[in-house]
């Protein structure tokens, strides 16, 4: 009982199997102060590496667990289990500087040590330094050749240059070499998941959950395929599962909240992603879904610092680029927006996403032609989406081609058949080239679906005016009143439809309260000075043309006007 190299092989034991309460007993002893004498620096190393990993287990013990695996190395130099330690876990709390820092001294060995070379590959590749990490993993795999851990920190290292492809290759090898392995298999599903293939990734992901029925990382992956499957359910009871497994697994508490960002829960997405990065710092996915979040509730400076954070985290991340561009364009850095959605659209051809606000980036900088091709591709690329087909035909109308703008705004009317703004937009392209007997069906559907939205009904009214239908037009502009008070730029175009449909006395009313309520309007100023004059009172009439003349001083009308007072005021 009181041996202590037999202790530290038992805590040794212990550990791996999870039995965290037996290894802390085995421990206790070694660590002691007395005992420090009675241990070579290896043993007393190897003793702090595992207290080291204990600790590790949970967030609150991150701290406490960096100074361990520090003073591991620190007891014995040479001993390569301590640096792989700290560097795994610098590399798991989001400090890959740090974790190339641990492997520095031994970067020597790293070629003729396969578990020293895998994790300064996977140090070297998250730092940013992926042709260190090609050559490191060559030299370690032609010296150790087939060894699954060099070759799983390989395909790692080429999965953050932004080569799946050749990554997937050699997690095919890895899964070949042994076949018992689930890190192969998952590497593999998770790649096939981000690509869409769907079937294969059902294929690798069961792989991966039957070799590694006690792996977290298994389940979580198994929510992501459920997810991108559309099943909420399994991809919720997935997660959870992986939680069971370990309750400080990030990646699953990443998908919970999607999952609840998607019901709409913003709260609880936003709980739990907090979560995720306090438990994993570097976790890109959870910055990604923090930085969406804080977007869609307008924090935007939030949204772009959590955004950038994942893009120095990971470079190459398409969607990551793609949603820090589109937060850059709605925060007026149309450059900068710009210059992250190119790089997006380069590393993932097939993100819509990124044509979309590439098109826009492009649009709001008046580049027409690279704004309409960057829209087209998207609406290519998902055919389907309604807001892909409304901004391209926005940017189709604004270039002034508008048989093409209107097909691309029918185009998302299909896509959603819910939406009024597309049948809107449609009607404004018809007005504009003086259609209003073409706009006005499109208005009548826009305001069936929209029916709260007072801007479709006031562009309705006011094409029926043009059309000379002016009962029908004060019958919808007194609805607008009668459902929102507070709408008083319309009781200048009710008076006008009233004075048109009825006469000018019964128009009279609804232009001074138009001038009463509507203070910026020139227009109801202009009409109640010939109404005042009609009526002789003269006197208001001088006032209502100069209220007319200082809201609108440069009026085509001005000599006229100027003109009327001079005659009407006193001589």
């Amino acid at each position: 009982g009181s041996h202590l190299p037999s202790r530290l092989e038992l805590a040794a034991l212990a550990e791996a199997e999870g039995d965290v309460a037996g290894a802390e007993a085995q421990l206790a002893p070694l660590l002691a102060p007395a005992a420090e004498a009675r241990l070579g620096p290896i043993e007393r190393a190897r003793a702090l590496v595992v207290r080291g990993r204990i600790l590790a287990r949970s967030t609150k013990g991150a701290a406490a667990a960096e100074a361990a695996f520090a003073a591991a190395v620190e007891a014995d130099p040479r001993l390569t289990e301590a640096r792989v330690a700290l560097t795994r876990h610098r590399l798991r709390r989001g400090d890959p500087a740090g974790a190339v820092a641990a492997t520095d001294p031994v970067a020597a060995q790293a070629a003729r040590d396969p578990a020293l070379g895998a994790a300064r590959i996977r140090a070297l590749a998250a730092a940013g330094r992926a042709l260190d990490a090609s050559s490191l993993a060559a030299t370690a795999l032609a010296a150790a050749p087939g060894d699954l851990g060099l070759l799983l920190a390989r395909a790692t290292a080429l999965e953050a240059s932004g080569k799946p492809d050749e990554a997937a290759a050699v997690y095919r090898e890895a899964a070949a070499r042994d076949p018992s392995a689930f890190e192969p298999r998952l590497a593999l599903g998770r790649l096939a998941v981000a690509r869409h293939d769907l079937a294969l990734a059902a294929t690798e992901i069961a792989a991966a959950v039957e070799k590694g029925p006690r792996e977290p990382a298994a389940q979580a992956a198994l929510g992501e395929l459920r997810a991108a499957q559309g099943d909420a359910a399994g991809a919720e009871a997935a997660y959870r599962a992986a939680l069971a497994l370990d309750p400080e697994h990030a990646n699953a508490e990443v998908g919970l909240a999607r999952l609840a960002l998607a019901r709409g829960d913003a709260a609880g997405a936003r709980a739990r992603l907090e979560r995720a990065l306090a438990i994993d710092p570097g976790n890109v996915d959870g910055h990604v879904a923090y930085g969406t979040l804080l977007w869609r509730s307008g924090d935007l400076p939030g949204a772009e610092k959590a955004l950038q954070a994942a893009v120095e985290l990971a470079p190459r991340h398409a969607l990551a680029l793609s949603r820090l561009g589109a937060v850059k364009l709605e925060r007026g850095d149309a450059a900068g927006a710009v210059k992250a959605l190119n790089t997006a659209s380069n590393e993932d051809e097939r993100l819509a996403e990124a044509r979309l606000w590439l098109g826009r980036a492009l649009l709001a900088r008046g580049e027409m032609p690279g704004a309409i091709a960057q829209l087209k591709k998207a609406v290519e690329l998902e055919p389907s989406n309604a807001e892909h087909a409304l901004r391209l035909g926005e940017a189709l109308e604004r270039s002034g081609a508008a048989q093409e703008a209107i097909d691309a705004y029918r185009a998302s009317a299909v896509a959603a058949p819910r939406a009024p703004e597309p049948h809107e937009r449609i009607a404004a392209v018809y007005v504009a080239n003086g259609r209003c007997e073409d706009a006005v069906p499109e208005l009548e559907k826009a305001a069936a679906l929209g029916p709260k939205l007072a801007r479709i009904r006031i562009a309705l009214g006011d094409c029926k005016a043009k059309l000379g239908k002016h009962e029908e037009a004060a019958r919808i502009f007194r609805e607008v009143l009668r459902a929102d008070p507070r709408e008083v730029q319309v009781v200048y175009r009710l008076a006008r439809a009233v004075h048109e449909s009825e006469s000018a006395k019964a128009a009279l009313p609804l232009y001074e309260r138009a001038a009463r309520e509507d203070g910026r309007n020139p227009m109801p100023h202009y009409y109640l000075g010939y109404l005042y004059k009609e009526r002789n009172q003269r006197a208001r009439a001088v006032q209502e043309f100069r209220r007319y003349l200082a809201l609108k001083p440069d009026a085509d009308e001005k000599k006229d006007i100027l003109a009327e007072i001079e005659d009407l005021e006193p001589r």
